[in-house]
């Protein structure tokens, strides 16, 4: 977790081009700030990919982020595109945030040099990979979607090569995510997921999980095992409101059972245009209100 400290903000700024339709809830429980794929780095643009655009959108984000008086934010994976020290450049607009901000690893987080990859989590903030808390009658869940990759994980590691040989057999298997880019969530994790659900399910409190992967609609950027993940899930039926992720630049949304879907839009992704949103969580439904590239949502439940 990241909390506020006094700095000389970025200077510039970005339109909230295509702001949203949706008012502020009067009465929300509490609200969230959503942003996913800053995918920072000082380098020109990769088609349409303007990485250094992020820094002023970032500081846009958070301007609006903060007029909106959110109780925390979520920035969904993907905080850099590469190279380690772009992290520095990166985190300086979100040290701007009134509310704390809660990291999630993306896996560009790790184009970085081998050397420092055992250092990307401490660098934004996360002192364990995967982890949760709960506020008002809500367990936030946050997951660790690379860690069984062939990208986070040192060469010759014995996790490493588990991912190398996962990846193969879905590649034979046809899973659409079957891509080097995507990662899975280990046997573990998986284990200490349905102990949160049921934690949650015996409170009576409602969940919303956060990673950098998506798990459905089917898509070539999911998790590889996302069917297992989501099998646990629908061991907890009516616990599970929401799956909120990025990694899919161009969003998405499903609805399975109840439970929403949501891919945040990617704010690297154009020149100008924005993306980002503040959720309102309300005793019934989430109410996104979109900037930019990222709609208006009401999510009931």
């Amino acid at each position: 977790m990241i909390t506020r400290r006094t700095f000389l903000a970025t200077s510039g700024s970005v339109a909230a081009a295509g702001s949203s339709g949706f008012s502020a809830e009067t009465n929300p429980l509490f609200s969230v700030g959503l942003i996913a794929d800053a995918q920072y780095v000082d380098a020109d643009p990769g088609g349409i990919r303007h990485y250094r655009n992020s820094i002023k959108k970032l500081s846009a984000a958070v301007k609006s982020i903060n007029e909106a008086d959110v109780d925390f934010s979520i920035h969904l994976g993907d905080l850099i595109d590469r190279d380690f020290a772009s992290f520095d450049d990166i985190l300086e607009p979100l040290r701007d945030l009134k509310s704390s901000v809660y990291q999630i690893l993306g896996n560009h987080d790790f184009s970085v040099a081998e050397d420092k990859k055992p250092e990307v989590a401490a660098k934004m903030g996360i002192t364990n990979p995967y982890y949760a808390f709960s506020k008002g009658g809500v367990r936030f869940i946050f997951l660790d979607g690379t860690e069984v990759s062939t990208f986070a994980q040192p060469k010759g590691s014995t996790i490493h090569q588990q991912a190398s040989e996962m990846l193969a057999e879905y590649v034979a298997k046809g899973r659409k995510s079957a891509k080097s880019w995507n990662a899975a969530i280990g046997p573990e994790q998986m284990k200490w997921l349905e102990a949160q659900l049921k934690e949650a399910a015996s409170s009576g409190d409602k969940a919303i999980i956060s990673c950098h992967y998506p798990i459905l609609p089917d898509n070539s950027h999911n998790l590889w095992n996302d069917q297992e993940v989501l099998a646990v899930i629908e061991r907890f039926p009516g616990v599970v409101v929401a799956w909120l992720n990025g990694h899919n630049h161009a969003g998405n949304y499903g609805e399975r059972n109840g439970v929403h879907f949501v891919t945040i839009q990617g704010m690297v992704d154009t020149p100008d245009s924005n993306a980002f949103a503040v959720m309102d969580v309300l005793p019934d439904r989430l109410k996104i209100r979109g900037s930019g590239r990222v709609p208006d949502r009401e999510l009931r439940f």
